[in-house]
């Protein structure tokens, strides 16, 4: 019973340690933009690189969703008859000085 409580215990600490492992990246260059973007923001070097990829985790996600709409609207035009592909919405909805109806 002892040795699986310590097992345990040590597979839980392994795992704990994974989670605290460092990025280090070989590259002159992405340490100068990382250290110019923490020396403007006033972050230290991780926060600098954490902000810098959660903002481009946010763009990414942005344009997958913008993809998606794209691709929900072809879906949705492809199931329309040639006569409402061409319906001009417009005359509908405004009037001949463009003003909403």
């Amino acid at each position: 019973m002892h040795f699986h409580i310590f097992l345990l215990f040590f597979v839980f600490t392994v795992e704990r340690h994974h989670l605290a492992t460092q990025l280090n990246i070989k590259s002159d260059e992405a340490y100068r933009i990382a250290s110019e973007l923490a020396d403007s923001a006033g972050v230290s070097l991780t926060q600098a690189v954490v902000d810098a990829l959660k903002a481009r985790k946010r763009e990414m996600s942005k344009a997958e969703k913008v993809r998606d709409i794209i691709d929900f609207c072809c879906d949705t035009a492809a199931m329309m008859s040639p006569e409402t592909r061409t319906l001009n919405i417009d005359t509908y909805l405004y009037d001949e000085n463009g003003l909403p109806k």
